[in-house]
């Protein structure tokens, strides 16, 4: 005896089916949506620039600097150094010494004289 056939229509649907099915409609849907935007009266059609605002208004005048009376801070002074003059930047700069100078050396004292 044979089995009776699911009822059901996704059961004897397999998925390689069901996802070809998917895809194709997807097409169909946006090949018709793209047919309805070229038909589409220019007039009233949206523009996907219409979506953020226009460039074509003049920009917001900068706000006025405030007046802090002269440098930011009363320690502030110009750089040593100028990046457009010619030369190297580290010329400007003075290496630090790598090692403290040597002590004088130490002569021996005679005990006599420590008295």
């Amino acid at each position: 005896m044979t089995p009776a056939p699911a009822r059901g229509y996704a059961c004897g649907v397999t998925k390689e089916v069901l996802a070809l099915a998917l895809t194709v409609l997807v097409h169909v849907i946006g090949m018709a949506a793209l047919v309805w935007a070229l038909l589409h009266d220019d007039e009233k059609r949206s523009d996907w620039r219409d979506w953020w605002p226009r460039d074509d208004e003049p920009p917001e005048p900068p706000p006025q600097p405030r007046d802090r009376g002269g440098l930011p801070l009363p320690d502030a002074t110009p750089s040593a150094v100028r990046l457009r003059s010619p030369g190297r930047i580290g010329d400007g700069h003075p290496r630090p010494a790598r090692r403290p100078g040597h002590a004088p050396e130490r002569t021996p004292v005679p005990e006599r004289e420590r008295r």
